[in-house]
């Protein structure tokens, strides 16, 4: 009997080692799991914390984006575009008269360009003023525009900065009741270098001459302000800057990339 007895309790001893044992692997196999757990929740919150904070777009062109103080006078679609853009992106409008790829080049913009935060957004419009070859301040070939953008791609691509082309508007310009095209080849070579460098291409170019094609010299003014001089840039009214923002806005939703896509407001 009392061998029996110490038998049982050998055997209920080791059962007890057993669970024992069993229950502290299960209880650091637990705390292991919960380790995991907190740090992929940490990265994830971290993730959000750092996508939570805005994104900058900068929206580089001439004066018919630019902000101007009185609105009576000319509106650029910059300004109108901006009621477009999601809340959590801040939009800085750097469009002024005379705004070319050399003038970009030539005021430092290409070294406060890499100060963005990584995922912000740059919109380059030229052709407008990189044409005038008279105005040698924003005077750029062809060839040379393409150097000039080029060299802002590759650096907005090492800060991991999103570039966004735009062909330049097109002008009102009309001669016995057809629109006369004045840019040249300078479009064209914007396009090129979006296809090139796989960039997202925003055609204005293309939409407002089917847009100014539809209607007479005396509609158009209208939506574009006569220059002062010949040499001088067109400028939008505000009817004008309304309906070349909901252009890019649409451009934008009806296009292929997600990414570009994130700017505007669901």
């Amino acid at each position: 009997m009392a061998a029996k007895l110490q038998k049982k309790l050998h055997i209920s001893k080791k059962s007890s080692n057993f669970a024992r044992y069993f229950s502290s692997k299960k209880i650091r196999l637990y705390l292991y799991m919960k380790k995991i757990i907190l740090l992929v929740f940490g990265i994830v919150v971290c993730a959000t914390i750092a996508d939570a904070k805005p994104k900058t777009l900068w929206l580089v062109s001439d004066g018919a984006a630019a902000n101007y103080i009185d609105s009576t006078l000319a509106v650029g679609w910059g300004t109108s575009f901006q009621q477009y853009v999601h809340p959590r992106i801040s939009i800085i409008n750097l469009s002024e008269e005379g705004m070319s790829a050399k003038v970009f080049e030539a005021t430092g913009l290409i070294e406060q360009m890499k100060k963005l935060r990584k995922g912000s957004y740059v919109f380059l419009q030229f052709g407008t003023n990189d044409l005038k070859e008279k105005k040698r301040k924003t005077y750029s070939s062809p060839d040379a525009l393409s150097r000039r953008i080029s060299k802002i791609i590759a650096t907005a691509h090492q800060h991991r900065i999103n570039i966004i082309l735009l062909t330049p508007l097109a002008q009102p310009y009309y001669k016995e009741g057809k629109l006369i095209d004045r840019l040249g080849s300078y479009p064209d070579e914007i396009r090129h270098i979006a296809i090139y460098f796989h960039l997202p291409l925003l055609d204005l170019e293309q939409l407002t001459s089917e847009w100014l094609s539809s209607m007479t010299e005396e509609e158009a003014a209208k939506y574009y302000m006569t220059p002062q001089l010949p040499q001088d840039e067109y400028k939008l009214t505000a009817e004008g800057a309304a309906i070349v923002a909901q252009m890019a806005n649409d451009a934008i939703k009806n296009g292929k990339s997600k990414k570009l896509k994130k700017v505007l407001q669901k």
